[in-house]
């Protein structure tokens, strides 16, 4: 339909003698708008938090774009609190949810499709999963906030940095990011790994104590939007 529209307007314009104008609205009605044109590229990017800890580590990861597909992002993340008899605080399970965006689409990217994976465990956890989640209307996951503690030995908490388009709808207005809320709530000192400007959140690699139960190293992933 939009091929033989298109075709019938230009057909009629030459037989008028006319030049073709390419504002003229009855060939305007097929041009795309200029946010379909917003793909995740193939440029991709890292930025870490290091404890400076290396004993008994284990990895831990998801890769949204990798596992899922190219228009997948890390919008939501579930943790589990550090068992009730240990004094200490921090996250001691930790899932992710992938989710695919439609690109296109101004005001509602989310298509409904997702995928869903555990990145890592303790031995022993509290139940009752706490969430970090990115609103659905239009929100672009950017980067992680972590509260750490015990003099940067550990992550005790976590939120979600999301950005919005900007006006002209062919950029993410990243200038005053907003947050999640945090996960669980605990107190210490903020660590933020951003992705840089126009990036999205792809995924993360985590590295966490198997003794203590506690995250040691997280390492964001981010892949560049093309428009």
């Amino acid at each position: 339909m939009r091929i033989v529209r298109s075709a019938f307007a230009l057909f009629a314009l030459f037989a008028a003698g006319c030049a073709v104008d390419a504002t003229d609205p009855e060939l305007a009605v097929d041009a795309p708008p200029l946010s379909e044109s917003w793909t995740v590229s193939t440029v991709a990017s890292n930025t870490t938090w290091n404890s400076g800890l290396v004993a008994n580590l284990a990895s831990g990861f998801i890769h949204c774009n990798l596992d899922y597909g190219e228009g997948y992002m890390l919008t939501d993340l579930s943790v589990n609190e550090e068992p009730i008899a240990n004094p200490a605080e921090f996250i001691a399970s930790m899932n992710g949810m992938c989710r695919e965006f439609d690109l296109p689409a101004p005001a509602l990217p989310r298509t409904g499709n997702l995928g869903y994976a555990n990145i890592f465990s303790a031995a022993s956890y509290r139940p009752g999963l706490r969430w970090a989640q990115v609103p659905a209307i239009d929100s672009y996951p950017i980067g992680l906030q972590l509260r750490v503690g015990g003099g940067n030995t550990h992550v005790k908490d976590v939120r979600i940095a999301y950005a919005h388009k900007d006006a002209t709808g062919m950029a993410l207005d990243v200038a005053a990011p907003s947050y999640t809320p945090w996960a669980i709530g605990y107190a210490g000192s903020i660590v933020t790994l951003s992705c840089p400007a126009q990036e999205v959140m792809a995924g993360l690699d985590l590295r966490y104590d198997t003794v203590a139960g506690q995250i040691r190293r997280v390492e964001l992933h981010c892949r560049a939007l093309a428009y």
